[in-house]
């Protein structure tokens, strides 16, 4: 939380001084741009490398932040980087001669890619952008902190816990099942109450299938807007992770039943599809993925679903990305 905040405060600090530039001496915005550029491109390249490198040194957690991670390397390279043409200027070693036959330079590269001025400013508004993206999607991360926080002072709804009794009994499938279920019920009632009202309020039944279920582990069918189980969790909890990897497993299909809309039509259900790309795209969300690479092929309703999941999950002290569905084959 607070390395986003350092991270967005250097970010503003940079693009004020580079836009203050661009006003007021075109020239010396040229340099500054251009070791800017220069750093974000080398960051882009060698991602990967900085990724691996810094993970001997960071503890990155259950979720690495995708654009986090960059913008430290970034701010990693870039720092020493200005200080140094800083500590150059101070000695009069980059004098003002050098200064200006690199700013040469830099404008014929310039003019040999982009071709005109016209051009530079499309590119550089396109640039600016993205930098944009970056730095809030930064503040997304950090205010997401304050946003998400357990409801300490939360009062219970005597309907929804009604609502959860029903559920619980009504229950179809083996009596182990229906144990697990009610303990992770109350067992999230305690832990999370808006994850407890969201799958009260929007799951009408749950049923443990006979029959494996693999490779999913459950399905929400809409529009009767029940659960379905995979029976392997119809085997004893052992310990409190077992609750919560089945929970996790509630919280992601009540998402789906949540977000669906079986009565709007055809036009009603593509703009709610659109509405919850934009909201839960891996972009903006990038701390709430558990792989990326999940997210290439699957879009929308199942970007919310994932989103919502590992939100859940960052509560918990848990290794998320480990094989934890061995400890139900297992018991």
């Amino acid at each position: 939380m607070i390395g986003d905040l350092v991270l967005i405060f250097i970010f503003v600090i940079i693009w004020q001084r580079i836009l203050k530039l661009r006003k007021e001496n075109f020239r010396e915005f040229i340099f500054e741009l251009s070791i800017y550029f220069f750093v974000f491109a080398i960051t882009i390249i060698f991602y990967k490398f900085f990724l691996l490198a810094l993970s001997y040194i960071f503890d990155f957690g259950l979720f690495p932040s995708i654009v986090g991670v960059f913008a430290l390397n970034f701010m990693i390279i870039y720092l020493p980087i200005r200080f140094f043409v800083y500590y150059l200027t101070k000695k009069n070693k980059l004098t003002s001669e050098k200064r200006e036959k690199i700013i040469r330079s830099e404008m014929k590269l310039i003019d040999f890619v982009l071709h005109s001025l016209e051009d530079f400013q499309k590119a550089f508004m396109i640039f600016f952008v993205i930098n944009l993206i970056i730095i809030f999607t930064l503040l997304n991360s950090f205010v997401d902190v304050f946003t998400h926080q357990k409801i300490l002072n939360y009062e219970s709804n005597k309907n929804i816990d009604i609502r959860a009794e029903k559920l619980i009994s009504n229950t179809k499938g083996s009596v182990q099942g229906r144990k697990n279920l009610a303990e992770t019920i109350y067992f999230l009632k305690i832990v999370d109450p808006k994850v407890y009202e969201k799958i009260v309020e929007n799951t009408n039944s749950f049923v443990f299938s006979s029959k494996s279920m693999m490779p999913v582990l459950a399905m929400a069918h809409m529009p009767d807007d029940y659960i379905e189980i995979d029976p392997i969790f119809t085997k004893p909890f052992n310990s409190l992770e077992d609750k919560i990897y089945f929970a996790s497993i509630l919280v992601h299909e009540s998402e789906h039943l949540k977000n669906f809309r079986h009565d709007g039509g055809f036009a009603g259900n593509a703009l709610n599809y659109a509405l919850l790309s934009i909201k839960c795209n891996p972009l903006t969300n990038y701390q709430y993925f558990s792989d990326i690479r999940r997210s290439i092929f699957i879009f929308g309703d199942e970007w919310c679903a994932q989103v919502s999941e590992v939100k859940f999950f960052k509560q918990f002290n848990i290794d998320y990305k480990g094989d934890w569905i061995k400890n139900f084959k297992d018991n």
